[in-house]
Order: C-alpha cells, then sequence, then structure tokens
C-alpha cells in the first residue's frame, strides 16, 4: 500500500475565474491589465492551495512477487482488506473498529510476507480462501443490516451474531500471521544453538542465572559452620 496526495482542483478554477472577471470589468487587451491579472490570478491560487491542499488516499500498490498466480491472490486479499477498511470507517462502534483494525493489520502483513516470498503461498490457503472471504462477506451483510434502517429482533439478532463473531475471525487473522514467523524462530533458534556450540568448543561458557554464585555462599556457610 502506498499513500498518493491528489491535488485540490479549486485553486485552478479560482485562477481562471480572475481572469474570467478581468475580461468582464477590466480592459483586458492592456498590458498593465495582464500584468495585475496575471498576478492576483497567481496570488489567488497560491492563497487558496494553502487553505485548500487537497487529499491524501491510500492505494494498493501493484504486486510483484514475481509470480502472476501469487500477485492475482495477493490483490484480491487486499481489496479485501480495503472493504474491511471502509467498513472500519462507517461503523462507529470502538470495540467493532478495534476487531477490524486487527484485522487489517494482521492481513497486510501477510500479504507482505507473501509478496516478498511467494513460494509459501500455500501456508495461506485456509485464510485466503475462508478466513478474509467470511470476514469480507460477514462485514457486507452487517453494513446492509445497519443501513437498512430496521429495528426489528431478526435484524439486530444478525448483526449480534456478526458482532460477536468478530473476535474469533481476528484472532483467526492473528494466528496465521504468527504460524508464517515460524520459520523466523527456528531459525533464530538455530543461530543460537550453533553460536552455543561454537563458543563451548573455544573454551567460552555463557553467562548463566544468577543462581550460579549460589556453590560460593554455601562453601562460605560450611566454613562459618
Amino acid at each position: 500500500m502506498k499513500t498518493i496526495k491528489i491535488k485540490s482542483a479549486i485553486p485552478i478554477y479560482l485562477a481562471a475565474l480572475i481572469w474570467i472577471l478581468f475580461g468582464l470589468f477590466a480592459p483586458i487587451y492592456e498590458l498593465i491589465c495582464i500584468i495585475i491579472a496575471a498576478c492576483v490570478s497567481l496570488a489567488a491560487y497560491i492563497v487558496s492551495s494553502i487553505f485548500l491542499p487537497g487529499r491524501t488516499v491510500e492505494v494498493d500498490a501493484k504486486p510483484d512477487s514475481g509470480d502472476e498466480a501469487v500477485n492475482a491472490q495477493i490483490a484480491e486479499g487486499r481489496s479485501a482488506l480495503r472493504n474491511l477498511r471502509e467498513a472500519d470507517a462507517a461503523i462507529e462502534d470502538e470495540a467493532i473498529s478495534a476487531r477490524l483494525k486487527r484485522m487489517t493489520e494482521a492481513g497486510g502483513k501477510i500479504f507482505d510476507i507473501l509478496e516478498k516470498e511467494p513460494s509459501r503461498a500455500g501456508e495461506v490457503r485456509r485464510f485466503m480462501n475462508y478466513y478474509l472471504p467470511t470476514a469480507d462477506k460477514l462485514l457486507t451483510q452487517y453494513r446492509e443490516l445497519g443501513e437498512s434502517g430496521s429495528q426489528g429482533e431478526n435484524v439486530r439478532g444478525a448483526m449480534t451474531v456478526v458482532e460477536n463473531s468478530l473476535e474469533m475471525i481476528a484472532v483467526a487473522f492473528e494466528r496465521q500471521l504468527d504460524s508464517l514467523y515460524r520459520h523466523e524462530a527456528m531459525d533464530i533458534q538455530t543461530d543460537i544453538d550453533v553460536l552455543e556450540t561454537m563458543l563451548a568448543s573455544d573454551g567460552i561458557r555463557p553467562q548463566s542465572a544468577p543462581a550460579a554464585t549460589a556453590p560460593k555462599k554455601n562453601e562460605e556457610e560450611q566454613t562459618h559452620a
């Protein structure tokens, strides 16, 4: 995902309006009027650009994993995450918003890992085929029910069911992300094991816990005894 800034078109319209007004009420064919119109138009553009800078939006960058099939998966998944963000922006309930943020953050990191390591696509198959589509579908239905304006028992009951399921879904997203770090954890442990073996071969013992000073204390106590 990348951030782009879209400039407002209003400053351009205001600058153009200045020229139109000068053309209506001043002899625009005279050099002095042209200079004044240009200065006023430029000033209007600069001032309005300060107060109307435009807006910043986030867009999904085109995936570049090197595998077209994986790229398609990532693009589809990020589109579903975008729907969850839109739901988050539309739903005012803070508890629901917190769970949706957990989902989108975990989901975003999952796709970042997949883009770097497309060979691991099989590890997120359940996430792609079930967890994410289900979350997207439930939130779409939830928003539709909320926008229906109905306060009936069926509508309220269905919305409550969705609300209660969001914690489970958020946990599923986070566990999927954690499972992708399993290899990193194994690599770290392997590096530590190799390091300890090399230190031992060089006669270097790793720092032990404070309990290692206990034998000395016991000897002192025996001496006093």
